[in-house]
């Protein structure tokens, strides 16, 4: 995998406000009162022009909690992710593919300015019990920290990544092609979040300083009245956060009770720990449907490696899974295939995980000469994830009457601007592919699947699950169903 990067916003709007509390001016004299204090960070523009996230990196946020692994919050955020999977349905799509570490951001900011109702529904999806405010905050800010430290604490330790198997190589001489040296090793991960408040909205100055520095959100005011500019702004932040992989996440159609919006990316870069065979790359059929059922197949350009590799088999259930470790030896993508794969048997799956279930599977593989044939994949979605936050529970976040979102305004506007969310989309770009060739002659080794004690072809629909082994965080989960997207 070359990039991945993911997206997700919501849009928080105001219903209706009874007319004494619209006051313009009062609002405005607010404001100017407390400007007179230090204000929190907000996003800057350097001199270029351009805007500035360093109040935005997760990578040096203001630590009100040191670097911390919580097995509890790691799995409830992957059986987050597992029910939002279950709740894909669209016969359709190429690919179901997100990110449950971004929507978790997102959900972390949303948790830290609700109160009663909203705030229960909001963490009783992550099926946590009646967990305080103040703890809660404390262990997902502790957990975020250390997923992006440069040497994190580990909950376990996987025992197949200290044992090693023999890889049998055939050369074949009439195979010889100009191939470039492999470039350097790189792991890149970034989370930022950001909040993009109304003009003169009297917001609360302790949401706005501990969502900066719990979770490294910057804040900005803007007037999303003045649409052009606001999605400018918007979308160039998005596009500095991702590294210009996405560009865009509004065309600017807010509507005029708009009054601020949450955004949160994720930015992953990564090579392979064992590359890909680069020109053992072929045009090869994959069946959408299956294979053994006969179907329409179409061309993809099929990967191919054989290598000692993590490797999990089922026989009662008729499950593979291969692991394909970075060259962090921290990260690793787990591609899960049932027999005879479908779409069908896909979505059955998918309603069959849970956490512990998958741990335990991670936590089994063996390592074993194997041989994977991979589709090369170029994967974009956009994804209005309201539908699957309200089958979770989370009702009166959307609700203008319900919603209660009080611990983002300042005690002058609680009960009296009424805040509710009006969408919450989820964008990703992902790339895995072979990674890296360039320069001299050489004699291109191709491996046979002979010599291989395990095989996985994934020419038919599949799992895919980036984990963070050290925190056993998803980055990112999904079903491809097509790999050309």
């Amino acid at each position: 995998m070359r990039t991945s990067v993911v997206v997700i916003f919501a849009i928080i709007c105001c219903a209706a406000v009874p007319a004494q509390s619209q006051n313009p001016q009062a609002t405005f004299t607010y404001l100017l009162r407390r400007s007179t204090t230090p204000s929190p960070r907000r996003l800057a523009k350097t001199s270029t022009g351009r805007l500035s996230s360093r109040s935005s990196a997760l990578t040096n946020p203001t630590a009100l909690t040191p670097a911390s692994n919580d097995a509890q919050l790691s799995a409830a955020v992957a059986d987050l992710a597992f029910a939002i999977g279950q709740h894909s349905n669209d016969l359709d799509v190429a690919a179901d593919i997100f990110s449950p570490v971004s929507i978790m951001a997102v959900l972390n900011l949303l948790l830290l300015g609700a109160e009663g109702t909203t705030y229960r529904e909001l963490l009783g999806a992550l099926r946590l019990g009646n967990v305080p405010m103040k703890e809660y905050h404390r262990r997902a800010a502790g957990m975020t920290r250390n997923l992006v430290a440069e040497k994190s604490l580990e909950l376990d330790q996987l025992a197949w990544k200290g044992k090693n198997c023999v890889v049998y190589e055939y050369e074949d001489d009439e195979e010889e092609e100009e191939v470039q040296p492999v470039k350097s090793k790189t792991k890149e991960l970034r989370i930022a979040n950001a909040i993009f408040t109304q003009k003169q909205l009297p917001i609360n100055a302790k949401f706005v300083s501990l969502a900066n520095q719990l979770y490294g959100a910057s804040t900005q005011a803007v007037n999303f009245l003045d649409s052009l500019s606001t999605t400018s702004l918007i979308n160039k932040w998005v596009s500095q956060a991702t590294n210009g992989r996405i560009r865009e996440v509004t065309n600017g159609q807010f509507s005029p009770e708009t009054n601020m919006v949450i955004a949160s990316s994720l930015y992953f870069k990564a090579t392979w720990m064992t590359e890909f065979t680069a020109y053992a790359t072929r045009p090869r059929d994959f069946f959408p449907d299956g294979s053994s059922r006969g179907g329409a197949a179409f061309k993809v350009d099929m990967m191919s490696l054989t290598e000692c590799l993590p490797f999990y088999s089922d026989k009662a259930s008729g499950i593979k899974m291969v692991g394909l470790p970075y060259s962090d030896n921290a990260t690793t993508m787990y591609v899960l295939m049932p027999k005879d794969s479908s779409r069908a048997k896909i979505r059955n799956l998918q309603k069959q995980l849970s956490a512990k279930q998958l741990d335990s599977m991670i936590s089994g593989m063996t390592r074993r000469t194997t041989t994977v044939n991979f589709p090369r994949m170029q994967l974009a979605s956009s994804t209005n994830l309201e539908k699957s936050f309200r089958r979770l529970g989370i009702k009166t976040l959307f609700n203008a009457q319900q919603s209660n979102l009080n611990g983002m305004l300042d005690q002058s506007a609680r009960n009296k601007i009424p805040l509710f969310v009006s969408q919450i989309n989820h964008k990703v770009n992902l790339s895995v592919d072979e990674h890296g060739t360039e320069g001299a002659a050489v004699t291109v080794t191709l491996v046979d699947r002979s010599a291989s004690q395990a095989y996985l072809n994934a020419n038919e629909p599949f799992l895919i699950y980036v984990r963070h082994d050290p925190t056993r965080l998803p980055l990112f989960y999904g079903a491809v169903f097509d790999p050309r997207g």
